[in-house]
């Protein structure tokens, strides 16, 4: 259970009529400010160009490498729908060994440099991407919901999720 108490969900539900009402969402609720000029950034990031099967594999893989369970657990089970794959988390724990295409394990090379150690990414490395057929349009929705998600697991994890 968080270590912050959510927002009551009829409470939540009054003011965000529409909006999903997650664990997640009703903590970060508990400040109205805040969490009112998180929202749009949260429906960019879900309205990228990105393909959802590339998207979730992003979230789910970023998440695992910050140790977010929370939204490792959540997000994996979004990805077990759109993927082929029985064991999702060793597939991407794996991903440099595994079937994945080479231009997913471009973006997962560069997410994983830029959550480990940002200043390990390189020009190369987005290059490498641009090479691989990624438009500088999505070079950088691949860079914003990398960065997305290390910043909401850190709210995740900082809350007790």
């Amino acid at each position: 259970m968080a270590w912050v108490k959510p927002v009551r969900l009829t409470n939540y539900k009054d003011t965000y009529e529409g909006k999903s009402a997650t664990v997640f969402d009703r903590l970060l609720a508990n400040h109205q400010g805040t969490y009112e000029s998180f929202l749009p950034l949260q429906r960019a990031i879900k309205e990228t160009s990105l393909q959802e099967d590339l998207r979730e594999v992003i979230i789910t893989f970023v998440s695992m490498k910050n140790g977010c369970e929370y939204c490792t657990k959540s997000h994996s089970e979004i990805l077990k729908d759109l993927v082929n794959q029985t064991d999702i988390l060793d597939w991407l724990s794996n991903y440099q060994h595994s079937d994945m295409s080479d231009e997913w394990k471009a973006v997962l090379t560069y997410a994983d440099r830029l959550v480990a150690k940002p200043v390990q990414v390189t020009k190369e490395d987005v290059i490498r991407l641009k090479d691989l057929g990624f438009s500088e349009e999505e070079v950088v929705e691949i860079n914003q919901t990398v960065a997305y998600t290390s910043y909401t697991n850190q709210l995740s994890i900082g809350l007790g999720l």
